[in-house]
């Protein structure tokens, strides 16, 4: 899969902070700087698409080199505090479709500057995370845009907030604040641009030392702009459990009620109303091996709409990652989608599409020495729409070389 294209869900708080190391080897960073240090890579990748414009007929293929660059960096302040950088860059050219050339550097979602605190039992990660994206295509746990007949989505998206955790052994307990700032590059796709406040608040009880169970909850205010109609709050809460069942298997469930309040003044003239609706989601991970270890997920979600206001997803997500030595790591991956877009009650007159979204690849990775990595790379993207045009297939593959510094 692609690293640059990759979005992280930014409405999703199940990434909880994860306390470094106590002991941060020299030769872990390419240039140790104290107990810290940072690591930098280049390389080139080729890439061959054969849809790049995602339409449902008369595709048209590209060949596509990009330049990438990555910087990974960790300063320990003192022996409880740290500053962390990770920051992606990658440039597209197109050879064919040269139309899609922008000549602006794409910034991975993965790009981070954060600030880990630690005293006593809390635990606070003060964050800014940032990105610019143009590829219209999702991959394996991103946030989707609904969009097709088009290769270009240009997309700023910045998130800056906090999660702290107070830890008290047989409670866990967390507390996040974010605000995101969405906006596109150019009109044509303008109603995706919002501003939302995004919070999160669990509560974690240790039932056994491995057996954890609670309430999680979280809330958004969203405000968009020109797309008054999508404005809306919504709200979740409901029990959630993780299981650590043996040192190989652990698994995590959890699902609850939601609230979608449409509540701009262009929502109320054409009555929309309140959805009441739900989450659920459960996840297995196992380590079968020293070789093979796998995950599955199955979910149920409601992210934001862009054409209407509410997007309804049904998921199943398989992974498997088989590592047959210690240079060469190989990942397949499949997930399908069941996707409803719709304002639930609004007028039929609005736009309202059902469809279904596969995905599925193949990864590889290859340590050719200290310093080289090759990587190869397959994806294939299905969307079967019950609009008519609104689907399309997708093939592409990819090659990789990188040097790390």
């Amino acid at each position: 899969m692609d690293e640059v294209d990759q979005e992280s869900p930014p409405r999703s708080f199940a990434d909880e902070w994860a306390p470094e190391p106590e002991e941060h080897p020299r030769r872990r960073y390419n240039i140790p700087l104290g107990s810290g240090g940072i690591n930098i890579s280049a390389g080139m990748k080729s890439v061959y698409v054969d849809n790049v414009f995602l339409t449902q007929s008369g595709a048209r293929d590209d060949f596509v080199l990009v330049p990438k660059a990555n910087l990974d960096a960790y300063f320990p302040l003192g022996l409880s505090n740290a500053v962390v950088v990770n920051l992606g860059l990658a440039y597209y050219q197109y050879l064919k479709n040269t139309s899609l050339n922008t000549g602006t550097p794409l910034i991975n979602p993965n790009s981070e500057v954060a600030f880990n605190i630690r005293t006593g039992d809390f635990t606070v990660k003060v964050s800014e995370q940032f990105s610019y994206q143009e590829s219209p295509v999702y991959e394996e746990g991103a946030e989707f845009f609904n969009v097709y007949d088009t290769g270009r989505l240009g997309r700023f998206d910045n998130r800056v907030g906090a999660l702290a955790t107070w830890d008290l052994h047989q409670l866990l307990l967390d507390l996040g604040y974010y605000h995101e700032n969405l906006l596109a590059n150019g009109s044509a796709f303008d109603e995706i641009n919002h501003a939302s406040e995004l919070v999160n608040a669990d509560a974690m009880f240790a039932l056994s030392p491995d057996l954890k169970a609670g309430l999680e909850t979280t809330g958004s205010i969203n405000r968009f702009d020109p797309a008054r109609l999508n404005d809306s709050w919504r709200a979740t809460a409901g029990p959630g459990a993780r299981w650590q069942i043996s040192k190989f298997l652990e698994a995590r469930a959890g699902a609850g009620y939601e609230r979608i309040q449409y509540d701009g003044a262009e929502a109320s003239a054409l009555g929309i109303q309140p959805q009441n609706a739900y989450y659920a989601y459960g996840t297995i991970n196992h380590k079968i091996n020293r070789f093979f270890s796998q995950s599955l997920r199955v979910s149920h979600d409601n992210q934001l709409g862009y054409n209407s206001g509410n997007l309804e997803g049904t998921h199943l997500v398989y992974s498997l990652t088989w590592r047959p030595q210690d240079r060469l790591n190989v990942r397949p991956l499949v997930s399908f989608d069941f996707f409803n877009e719709t304002f639930g009650s609004g007028p039929p007159s609005l736009y309202h599409e059902q469809f279904t979204y596969l995905l599925a690849g193949l990864s590889a990775r290859y340590e050719l020495g200290r310093h080289w990595q090759a990587g190869l790379d397959w994806s294939y993207r299905l969307k079967d729409s019950r609009l008519d045009n609104a689907g399309y297939a997708q093939n592409e593959a990819a090659l990789e070389l990188l040097y790390n510094f």
